[in-house]
């Protein structure tokens, strides 16, 4: 269980720019190489969630397009950091589940090949998994856990400073309340579906590699 409100965490799925800061900077490199590049970011309101689209050259010449995005009610919905399935849709799909105003879980299910396959894609450093570190650990290598939680139980908007890398958590805030509007006047929000016939949901997230121009 998260100590924190789950925004913190769901308006993180919209800023790809924090990859390259807190996991492949900051901290040193947490999934690979590649996930160090600053990349050239866009992102798209979509009738559901929003969706992140991120460019980013690698070394040999070739561009990395990798798309994810944050869905209602309450997905998130993100390719491999590691990039493993490369060429491919994302492998897995988690649900952001709020416990209350100050606390939430995740959960995970997805695509595998072989049984114990998600758990271990889990980030290690020198070995250790996230709860098996020290606090001064904690301390010298942050994670999602510690930039958000440190955040306060409930973030306070009044203290940001958005810029024009927030323009996705800008964009999903308004998302989400044209969906509270739609409640209030008694309306189904977006990705509310009663019917047992309705076709699969498909999303668009995944890791590609483009050709040198």
């Amino acid at each position: 269980v998260i100590p924190c409100n789950w925004l913190q965490h769901y308006e993180n799925l919209v800023d790809p720019f924090h990859v390259v800061v807190l996991h492949g900077t900051f901290s040193g490199t947490q999934f690979v190489d590649a996930m160090k590049t600053m990349p050239e970011v866009s992102w798209e309101a979509v009738e559901t969630g929003v969706r992140t689209t991120s460019l980013s050259r690698l070394e040999d010449g070739r561009t990395l397009r990798r798309i994810s995005e944050a869905q209602l009610p309450t997905l998130r919905v993100i390719p491999n950091p590691r990039l493993a399935g490369l060429g491919q849709r994302v492998e897995s799909i988690g649900w952001v589940l709020p416990m209350d105003d100050t606390s939430f879980r995740i959960y995970t299910a997805g695509r595998v090949t072989e049984p114990g396959q998600l758990a271990k894609q889990r980030s290690r450093l020198n070995g250790k998994l996230w709860e098996e570190l020290t606090p001064e650990e904690h301390q010298r290598f942050p994670g999602d856990y510690e930039a958000q939680v440190s955040q306060g139980p409930i973030a306070a908007h009044s203290e940001e400073h958005l810029g024009s890398t927030d323009k996705g958590v800008l964009l999903l805030r308004r998302l989400l309340g044209r969906q509270l509007a739609k409640m209030a006047n008694g309306e189904d929000p977006a990705g509310v579906s009663f019917d047992p016939d309705a076709p699969p949901v498909r999303f668009a997230a995944g890791n590609w590699v483009q050709p040198s121009s």
